[in-house]
């Protein structure tokens, strides 16, 4: 499918719960993760998708979780759900965002999903 036709296949399977989109060329060769409305806005229209997925906040926590392993832990507390993220000699603690989640991911990953 073109970029213009995956962006139409978003807009008619979203439901209230997804944020983010898995996308993978023809070719198998290529994964990568975005937040809808950034796909949406910056697909050129014309390249050519394998296939894609839409994943809620919970989906996409179990794929960061899968690549981060121990480094990444999710703390439930009266101001609201943190992300406890070890990495490069600290820990950091972050709101539990689509943003965050995807910060997270590339650096887990280096910007390539498709070896982790």
């Amino acid at each position: 499918m073109t970029g213009l036709e995956a962006v139409k296949a978003v807009k008619e399977r979203r439901t209230e719960k997804d944020r983010f989109v898995r996308w993978w060329r023809k070719e198998e060769d290529f994964l990568d993760y975005d937040l809808i409305e950034r796909f949406e806005a910056e697909s050129s229209g014309t390249e050519e998708i394998g296939g894609l997925d839409l994943l809620s906040m919970e989906d996409m926590w179990s794929v960061v979780k899968k690549v981060g392993g121990t480094r990444v832990n999710l703390v439930h507390d009266t101001g609201g759900d943190r992300i406890k993220w070890a990495h490069k000699g600290k820990e950091d603690v972050c709101s539990f965002t689509p943003e965050n989640l995807l910060t997270i991911l590339d650096a887990e990953t280096r910007g390539n999903p498709v070896d982790s």
